[in-house]
C-alpha cells in the first residue's frame, strides 16, 4: 500500500530532521513564547488565559480603533487580549475595561502601557530631514523638536500609547512593554 504526499505528517518529519534544534526552529518556538503587545489598558496584570480563552471578548469589539487583538492558537498566551500598534494607538477611552466581563475599574489616570524608544539613527530628523510626523500623533507631549529642529522623547510624559509608531515614516520609534510586577 502506497501514501500519498497528502497522508505525511511534516511537523514530525521536520522534528525528525532535526529542525526544532536548527537557528529557524528555535527561533520560531522562542516567537510563540514572545509578547506580540501589551494588554489592553486596566487589564495589566489581570488577565486570566482559562476566563480570556472562554470569553467572547467583548473588548475587541468596544475598541473603535480596533488595535486589541487575541493571541492565536499555538501561543502561550493564546486567546488573551493584546494592543496592535500597526495601524493606529490607543485612546484610554476606556471601552475595553468596560465591556470586559470582569469588571475592572478603570477611574482614574490611564496606566502606563510601556515605553517608546526613538532610534536617532533611523529618525529623519537626526539625519538633517524635517520631519514631524509623530509628534502631531502624540497627545501627552512626549514628542518635541529642539532648536536644530531633532525630535526628542520625553520619557517621562511617555504612556506608550503607541499612536506615533505607525506614522513614523522611517520605523525610527520602537515599543517597549513595561514588565509585570
Amino acid at each position: 500500500m502506497s501514501r500519498s504526499t497528502d497522508d505525511v505528517d511534516t511537523s514530525r518529519r521536520a522534528f525528525l530532521r532535526g529542525t526544532y534544534f536548527s537557528h529557524v526552529g528555535r527561533e520560531g518556538d522562542k516567537q510563540k513564547h514572545l509578547p506580540l503587545g501589551p494588554p489592553p489598558p486596566w487589564h495589566q496584570d489581570k488577565l486570566d488565559t482559562d476566563l480570556c480563552q472562554d470569553c467572547d471578548a467583548p473588548c475587541l469589539s468596544a475598541c473603535e480603533p480596533r488595535i486589541i487583538k487575541r493571541y492565536p492558537d499555538g501561543h502561550l498566551l493564546a486567546g488573551r487580549p493584546y494592543l496592535n500598534f500597526a495601524e493606529s494607538g490607543c485612546t484610554f477611552c476606556g471601552d475595553c475595561a468596560s465591556a470586559c466581563p470582569m469588571k475592572l475599574d478603570y477611574a482614574g489616570n490611564p496606566p502606563k502601557l510601556g515605553q517608546v524608544k526613538l532610534d536617532i539613527q533611523s529618525c529623519l530628523a537626526w539625519n538633517d530631514v524635517f520631519c514631524i510626523s509623530c509628534r502631531g500623533h502624540c497627545d501627552h507631549g512626549a514628542l518635541s523638536l529642539d532648536q536644530r529642529r531633532r525630535m526628542h522623547l520625553d520619557a517621562d510624559a511617555c504612556t506608550g500609547c503607541g499612536r506615533c509608531l505607525p506614522v513614523c515614516p522611517n520605523k525610527a520609534l520602537s515599543f517597549h512593554q513595561c514588565r509585570s510586577k
